[in-house]
């Protein structure tokens, strides 16, 4: 389904996009020393242990990723796409008066303030110029 926001339908979501953010930065962060120290565990040339050791360490690896999978999936079920995983970025396909646009919002953002063209997603996020009411 794909699914166009206007700017305050896209701020008004971000409540669920920080729900699923905030995962996703947890689990993000919490397999970064897994891999570290499975990687110093291959490089051990200590056998007894290692095995069960890894397949432990495998185990909670796989299952970050799987949860990582799972909010990938949630934010694509709103329409959204993860441009980049650190920091998190998040695109949004919406609608301005002035045409298409995506709005760009990334981790620590309390609202969504920046956006481009479609097809300029690998560009550098512009500030969205919004006219005050009544202007």
């Amino acid at each position: 389904m794909k699914r166009v926001y206007t700017l305050p339908e896209a701020n008004a979501a971000l409540k669920l996009v920080h729900s699923i953010a905030a995962e996703l930065v947890e689990r993000r962060g919490a397999r970064r020393p897994l891999l570290r120290q499975r990687d110093q565990l291959e490089e051990a040339v200590t056998p007894e242990g290692l095995r069960s050791e890894l397949a432990e360490l495998d185990a909670r690896i796989a299952e970050h990723d799987a949860g990582l999978a799972r909010c990938r999936q949630e934010l694509e079920e709103l329409g959204m796409t993860i441009l980049c995983d650190n920091p998190l970025t998040v695109h949004i396909p919406g609608q301005s008066k002035t045409g298409d646009v995506v709005f760009c919002w990334q981790e620590g953002e309390g609202q969504v303030c920046y956006g481009h063209a479609p097809g300029e997603e690998r560009d550098q996020r512009r500030p969205l110029r919004v006219r005050a009411k009544g202007a």
